[in-house]
């Protein structure tokens, strides 16, 4: 086994399940992160079915269901813990009626062929042991015609993303999160490439989309 591979770990224990919900909530990248999805999400579709894969905290979902009460969204994560506070987090959101959240691994999705409009990841793709098979399955409970958006943070940003970074967010955030965050939660574009070469089902288009810190997926069915 590789250092790559044995540092994958794809399920937060309940410790850091706690805190990495306290520094996502924190966190004004990632804040922006899931208002920028949220905003594309309800742009795209304004009524159907979402599945967010690793969805962690479940700021995503409830980021959405904020904009859009027409949407069926339910998020699946491999920790317990997390599943635990996004079920709490739902609840203090008064959003628990709108979202349900399941403890479930990408690699067998507990859904039933074409069930999905739209699934999302957010900052997961870097933590998947075996990534076209979790696609492959994201294939399968998808809607003919539906897409599935896959987004993590670019490790090989440009120096002028760095520099619009940190002025950003400031010299202290964007001190942690490109030299920090992104040596363990990155990806680069070759390495997205190679996943879709990869994989061994086909969909209609893939795209590979760049705002400078994260990369997005596009994959329509």
């Amino acid at each position: 086994m590789n250092m790559n591979t044995f540092l994958k770990i794809e399920g937060i224990p309940s410790p850091g399940a706690r805190i990495y919900s306290w520094i996502a909530k924190k966190n004004p990248i990632m804040r922006d992160l899931y208002k920028d999805v949220a905003d594309d999400v309800t742009s795209k579709i304004t009524s159907g079915t979402v599945l967010d894969v690793g969805t962690g905290p479940g700021y995503l979902p409830i980021e959405i269901a904020g904009k859009s009460s027409r949407l069926e969204i339910t998020g699946i994560d491999i920790s317990p813990g997390m599943v635990k506070i996004a079920n709490k987090n739902a609840i203090n959101m008064g959003l628990s009626d709108r979202m349900e959240f399941h403890l479930a691994s990408a690699a067998e999705l507990p859904f039933d062929d074409g069930h999905f409009d739209l699934v999302l990841s957010t900052l997961s793709l870097h933590h998947w042991l075996h990534p076209a098979v979790y696609i492959t399955e994201i294939h399968r409970v998808l809607k003919k015609n539906g897409e599935a958006w896959i987004y993590d943070i670019r490790r090989d940003t440009s120096k002028e993303t760095d520099t619009k970074l940190k002025r950003k967010y400031g010299w202290l955030m964007s001190f942690i999160f490109l030299n920090i965050v992104r040596t363990h939660s990155s990806i680069t574009v070759k390495e997205v490439e190679k996943i879709i070469s990869s994989l061994e089902i086909s969909f209609s288009s893939t795209k590979i989309l760049d705002n400078g810190i994260f990369l997005k997926l596009q994959l329509s069915k």
